[in-house]
């Protein structure tokens, strides 16, 4: 071996030695945590819940960046394109998978260009009405959606947002002719909702909770698989007919693709814990939020089924931007 080749392998070996020495000193900076969305919504409070605790078991802050925009497109392209160091992650959640179908065309791959890290906390949604609407059961309003096809509208935040295309998907189960009314966020769709402007909406518990229980809108049925603890008495759509049917926001932790193998596990054990976290879980409870804690694994088979679901609605739906 001459003096060059033996200089390249130790320059080599070296180069290795540093960059382990990096993995095992992660993290000794703060870390950012984009929230692909505006401050104040479920997403942004689950993160900010839940990185509090997760900074505590790294030891370094976790800062969290707000870069709404696109229905989550502007804030995963920012992740995708950063170094996969560990030190700039997104919050993943619903509309991360629909942006796969709805979007002709995105500035990545959803797939490919992230690293799933764990799945922190997913909620259910409620199909709601106003009050004085004339059916009070989801069957009754089955039936008059049957009989007045064209007739009866839905509220959304937008186009192709979770919302909307849950009860695209509703719709197409139970085989009923609705009218979808798109707004600019939510409050505006909650507010026609309680107007009686528009007929029903799906939204999730969290943020109608204080409306339902005031009496101005009323619960027709639950979307998730099982019956909420906060409404043991409301059936689920699953079991008024439709077992199929099971729609809830779930909301995870991924980073660029090509992370450091140690790095992604310090992260997964750091925020699936946190998840899970007696504190956590109760401020998430609390909201009607439900804790998961699982690992990226989990994260990455529940990503790919929901990429599969929601795009049979949206090509049956028409509705890709």
């Amino acid at each position: 071996m001459n003096f060059l080749t033996t200089l390249r392998a130790a320059c080599a070996a070296l180069a290795l030695s540093g960059l382990a020495l990096a993995h095992a000193a992660y993290p000794d900076r703060p870390i950012r945590l984009v929230v692909p969305f505006p401050p104040g919504g479920s997403t942004d409070v689950v993160a900010r819940i839940v990185a509090l605790k997760a900074q505590q078991l790294l030891g370094q802050a976790i800062v969290i960046d707000n870069k709404g925009g696109a229905g989550s497109i502007l804030g995963s392209d920012i992740v995708a394109k950063s170094p996969p160091d560990g030190y700039t992650l997104l919050v993943t959640q619903t509309a991360f998978a629909v942006n796969a179908s709805l979007m002709k065309k995105l500035p990545y791959d959803t797939l490919k260009s992230f690293t799933p890290i764990a799945l922190m906390a997913d909620h259910p949604g409620v199909v709601v009405a106003q009050s004085a609407k004339p059916y009070s059961t989801f069957p009754e309003f089955v039936k008059y959606a049957k009989a007045h096809p064209g007739k009866v509208n839905y509220s959304s935040a937008g186009n192709g947002t979770w919302p909307h295309l849950s009860m695209a998907l509703l719709a197409n189960e139970a085989g009923l002719d609705m009218v979808h009314v798109a707004y600019k966020g939510t409050g505006p769709a909650k507010m026609d909702l309680i107007a009686g402007r528009v007929d029903v909406k799906i939204e999730a518990y969290a943020t109608t909770s204080e409306v339902i229980k005031d009496g101005r809108l009323k619960v027709l049925a639950v979307t998730s698989k099982a019956r909420m603890p906060e409404l043991p008495n409301v059936p689920t759509v699953a079991e008024l007919g439709y077992p199929s049917y099971e729609t809830s926001y779930w909301m995870g932790i991924a980073g660029p693709a090509g992370m450091p193998v140690d790095v992604v596990a310090r992260l997964e054990r750091a925020f699936v814990e946190a998840s899970k976290d007696p504190d956590v879980v109760r401020q998430l409870l609390e909201q009607s939020i439900y804790p998961r804690g699982l690992p990226g694994k989990d994260l990455a088979a529940l990503t790919n089924a929901e990429i599969e679901k929601w795009g049979k609605v949206v090509r049956a739906s028409g509705i890709q931007e």
